[in-house]
């Protein structure tokens, strides 16, 4: 039987061999060249009808895939990367290991009821559409009943992906973006996700997990990019306290410990509350939403020092190697690091300053700190009022900086209120003469008349 596209050809054909109609006017009806319309007529006076079925009809595509296959691949997302996207699910799981393409894949995947966990609106009504015939099916097998959990359990994320484009205004280190994503990463609890990302080449330099968005977090990225790339021309974050001091009225002198820090290192602080201003680590916390949650509850990762762990020496570089430029060190503007670490570590740290007591500590958080000498570990006494400055570096450690020079500052279990030389406590003390007032004394008169 012959379709009704072959049934229009076989029609004007038939016309223009009747002579009803030109071969020109047959190429415009059927948008086909003149000598496609002879070989047209040609079929017509010898194969009749037939000649004009096509050559394909019953026949069974040579690349088309089995079901076993195409069942054996569902299977595998819908038990272990349910919460993959499909690009993210072919090209980390399918890609090499099964003789699939991605269309092929996708084409199935889209005919089974089964869509991605970004999918875009109108596939998402389609699907409504769909599932609720299914779900009102009294009669639900195992696989239906997957899919419909799958589909009630979709969260349907309403970001795009942007498109990543490289530019030629920046190079490498010229400008370094941070920011703090919070979300559900792993562990079913709340934490939030430290970036820095270069603007000119898009590469992830370091993240971080905290369970808040602290100071710290910031420290740790900061640290990393110095030792593993270099010292950036500037820094770009928000408006949040760790990098402004929104409260004070002369922002010039009111640095805050980060700006401090990045004043030492010559380093350029900028902030903005706009966020397609650092456009490029809003990106990268989209895309780490849509991938390294799922990774993580693959692989069973619950802890916080796991995750640190995986998301940079197993995430990162996988994510850097797709979607970032080659860093060109010709032209890259990363100073190179001349500090030892455990000298940046003193430098990357919160200062806060104190004056030393009568005692020759500091008090810091209700506890008591006394300045050793980190070599031979002897105590070291100062007046009281010499100013200290209390370091608290990247280890957690606490140092004292004090008349130009760094002692370790080590807490007091036991602090007596002075601290008093061994002559001082054999002294004994003399006895003071009590006055006692006359009889003639007014306060004493009074007394006597009340009595």
């Amino acid at each position: 039987m012959l379709n009704d596209e072959e049934i229009k050809k076989y029609e004007i054909i038939e016309k223009v061999i009747n002579g009803l109609m030109t071969r020109k006017e047959a190429s415009i009806e059927l948008n086909l060249c003149l000598r496609q319309i002879d070989k047209l007529k040609r079929k017509y006076v010898t194969d009749g009808k037939d000649g004009f079925i096509h050559g394909n009809r019953g026949k069974e595509n040579q690349n088309k895939k089995g079901d076993d296959l195409i069942n054996e691949i569902e299977q595998l997302y819908l038990d272990k990367y349910y919460d993959f996207n499909f690009t993210h699910f072919y090209e980390d799981i399918i890609f090499g290991n099964y003789d699939i393409s991605y269309d092929a894949m996708l084409k199935r995947f889209t005919e089974d009821e089964i869509i991605s966990p970004l999918a875009h609106k109108k596939t998402i009504k389609e699907y409504k559409e769909k599932m609720n015939t299914v779900i009102k099916d009294d009669k639900l097998n195992e696989e239906k009943e997957k899919k419909v959990e799958l589909y009630k359990s979709r969260i349907i994320e309403a970001e795009k992906a942007h498109t990543r484009k490289s530019s030629n205004l920046f190079v490498f280190g010229q400008e370094v973006q941070m920011d703090a994503c919070e979300k559900y990463w792993f562990g079913g609890i709340v934490s939030y996700l430290h970036l820095a990302v270069d603007k000119a080449t898009k590469k992830v330099l370091f993240g971080w997990f905290e369970f808040e968005e602290i100071t710290r977090g910031y420290f740790v990225l900061l640290f990393h990019i110095i030792i593993n790339y270099g010292i950036p021309v500037k820094i770009k974050a928000d408006n949040r306290s760790t990098f402004t001091a929104n409260n004070a009225k002369d922002k010039r002198k009111a640095l805050t410990q980060f700006g401090k820090i990045c004043e030492e290192l010559n380093i350029v602080l900028h902030t903005t509350s706009i966020s397609t201003a650092k456009a490029n680590v809003e990106i990268e916390n989209e895309t780490f939403k849509n991938r390294l949650i799922s990774e993580l509850r693959f692989e069973g990762i619950t802890t916080i020092d796991e995750a640190n762990d995986y998301l940079n020496n197993v995430f990162i570089p996988k994510i850097n190697k797709k979607f970032s430029y080659v860093i060109d060190k010709k032209t890259s503007l990363m100073r190179e690091n001349t500090y030892t670490e455990e000298e940046l570590k003193l430098i990357i740290s919160e200062r806060k300053e104190k004056v030393i007591d009568n005692a020759s500590s500091i008090s810091y958080n209700y506890k008591y700190y006394v300045p050793i000498n980190p070599e031979t570990g002897e105590l070291i006494n100062f007046m009281k009022g010499t100013k200290c400055i209390l370091i608290i570096n990247y280890d957690g450690e606490y140092w004292g900086e004090i008349e130009g020079h760094y002692y370790q500052m080590i807490e007091l279990e036991n602090r007596d209120t002075v601290m008093k030389k061994e002559s001082e406590v054999n002294t004994i003390k003399k006895e003071h003469h009590k006055y006692i007032p006359p009889k003639s004394h007014p306060w004493r008169k009074n007394m006597m008349l009340k009595h």
